[in-house]
Order: structure tokens, then C-alpha cells, then sequence
């Protein structure tokens, strides 16, 4: 195995499988001809947000260059990196490939070792029913108590922003409620506690003031509501979420 991309994604993999192989275009222990070589390749690239667009080109560029090598066509691609519904089917359409796996990351930045050794839950999505189970393998042999989620390319690349975007909402939705709390003199933390404590409540995302600030930030959040409301042309819902979190996020200067 191999990770590409070694930031905080590329390093929870190799620490997920114990991988000591590893390739960026900063560092780097091995060629991408070696790389080529691995029977499972992990690409962790970034995917940052352009006009609510994921830049996705760094990863096909790498995909280009590894095709270019005759082993990888005995490799297994394994895509953790977040990207549209629907980039894998453009890897395999443009590189005339069939082994491409759609693998999201769920981790949290913050706990990302913790997440690494104890995945909450594992998403796996490829159109060829060997390779699911391929790489169900790997997660199965590794944490006996997983139970992956199988699926499509596709619905395994939404489920990773249905995801983010869900945890958005909730963070703008428990601002709201707090807002108007205030207006009312209502105790926002017994309304809190209670929707946290009742089965169909949510334990988390409901603290309006969350890391000296409000709105959801840090780096996955942010830009997978912005890229789903751009996907989905521009709902009126998903527009709001978005426009409401970078709303607060500047207004309380949380990053």
C-alpha cells in the first residue's frame, strides 16, 4: 500500500493501515513509478473550493501520470479525497480504467489520530462488486467490528458532502434558535440540553459559541456546504445555509 498526499488525510490513512509509503510533490520516500507499483494506492490530495468548485485537477493530473505505468493496472485507486458525485466515473471514462474505489475520509481535524485507529464509519463505493469487497477486506481485517457501508461511486461521493452539509444546518439552526432566545429571555441552554438528551435530538452541533466563536468553520465543513449548493444549482435552502455560515463565521471572526 501507498498513500498520495501526505497532509492530515494521507497521514490518518498510513497510520489506519500502518503504511510507511508515502508520495507528495513535497515529500516523498517513494517514485510515483514505485507508487504505480503498490497493489492499493490511497490518494489523499486536497480538494480546495474555486467559485464552489472542488479542484480536482491535481489528482487527475496524478491518476495521468500513474496510468502511464504498466503495473498500475493491476492497483487498486483508492479516491479519500471529497469531490463531486461523480468524478470517479470521470477517472475511469477519461483513463479508460475499472479499478477506482470512492473511499471519503470522515475525520475531524482535530482528532484526526483518534478517527484513524477508530473510524465512526467507512464508506465504500465502486461500480465492480470484487472491488468493494476488496477493500471492505482491508477496513474488516483492520477493525473487526466495521460494518462498511457499501455502495456506488456516486451516492459514496454524496454521502460524504450530504454529510458535512447536514452538520452545517444544524450549526445554523442552533444559532438561530439562540438569537432568538435572547430577543425572548428564553434559557437557550435547558433548550439545548433537552434536544440533546431526547433519542430523536442531536448530541452535537447545537453550542451556538463553538472555539471563540459562531457559524461552522475550519476546512471540510465550510467548503462542502458551498460545493453542494453549487452542485445542486443553487437551492434556496442550501444558498441560505451557506450564506448564513460565512455570515456568522465573519461576524464573530472565527476561522
Amino acid at each position: 500500500m501507498c498513500v498520495i498526499g501526505y497532509g492530515t488525510v494521507g497521514k490518518s490513512t498510513a497510520l489506519t493501515f500502518s503504511i510507511d509509503k508515502y508520495y507528495s510533490r513535497s515529500t516523498a520516500n517513494i517514485t510515483l513509478e514505485e507508487a504505480a507499483a503498490c497493489r492499493y494506492i490511497f490518494i489523499c490530495l486536497p480538494t480546495p473550493i474555486k467559485d464552489g468548485k472542488y479542484v480536482t485537477k491535481p489528482i487527475t493530473a496524478i491518476v495521468r501520470e500513474l496510468s502511464k505505468y504498466p503495473s498500475f493496472k493491476n492497483s487498486v485507486l483508492i479516491i479519500r479525497s471529497t469531490v463531486y458525485p461523480g468524478y470517479n466515473h470521470f477517472l475511469q471514462a477519461t483513463f479508460g480504467i475499472k479499478n477506482v474505489v470512492s473511499n471519503p475520509e470522515f475525520l475531524s481535524e482535530d482528532t484526526w489520530k483518534e478517527d484513524a485507529v477508530k473510524p465512526s464509519i467507512v464508506v465504500i463505493g465502486a461500480d465492480d462488486p470484487k472491488l468493494r469487497e476488496k477493500v471492505a477486506g482491508l477496513y474488516q481485517g483492520r477493525f473487526k467490528y466495521s460494518a462498511p457501508i457499501i455502495t456506488d461511486p456516486v451516492t459514496a461521493e454524496l454521502l460524504k458532502l450530504a454529510f458535512n452539509t447536514f452538520f452545517v444546518t444544524k450549526v445554523i439552526f442552533a444559532n438561530e434558535l439562540y438569537d432568538y432566545t435572547q430577543k425572548t429571555k428564553a434559557n437557550y441552554e435547558t433548550i439545548r440540553q433537552a434536544l440533546e438528551a431526547h433519542p430523536w435530538g442531536s448530541k452535537n452541533h447545537f453550542q451556538a459559541f463553538h472555539k471563540n466563536g459562531r457559524g461552522a468553520g475550519g476546512k471540510c465543513l465550510r467548503k462542502d456546504v458551498e460545493a453542494l449548493a453549487y452542485l445542486v444549482g443553487h437551492s434556496a435552502f442550501f444558498d441560505i445555509i451557506h450564506y448564513q455560515n460565512e455570515k456568522l463565521l465573519k461576524e464573530s471572526n472565527k476561522v
